[in-house]
């Protein structure tokens, strides 16, 4: 497995811990440096929201990301999945700030 895919691998494992809130708009959010280069495009963030074994509650990404030096970030559409035995991957804990599937408030 390349260093590439490895990260990729451990980022999916763990952006469901980075879904933010807010009270306007949804926007699902993962750690990224600079070295890593610019965010993902939308067509392929999607994997970065994914649990493995879980349903994604994000149904769909509706813009490109912004980037804010640590987090890329994304408009989403989300759906309830009703799959609430489903726990988060392993991994940091949320950035601080938000609960659910949503953004930063004032951002933008």
């Amino acid at each position: 497995m390349s260093i590439a895919s490895l990260r990729l691998l451990i980022l999916a494992l763990v952006a469901p811990a980075l879904l933010l809130s807010a009270g306007c708009g949804k926007r699902a959010c993962f750690h990224w440096t600079e070295l890593e280069g610019t965010c993902p495009s939308s067509e392929d963030a999607y994997v970065f929201f994914r649990n493995p074994g879980c349903l994604s509650s994000i149904e769909s990404i509706d813009s490109e990301a912004d980037f804010d030096g640590e987090l890329c970030c994304y408009d989403v559409t989300t759906v309830d999945t009703g799959d609430e035995e489903c726990a988060p991957a392993p991994g940091p804990k949320p950035v601080p700030g938000g609960v659910g599937v949503g953004g930063f408030p004032g951002s933008r």
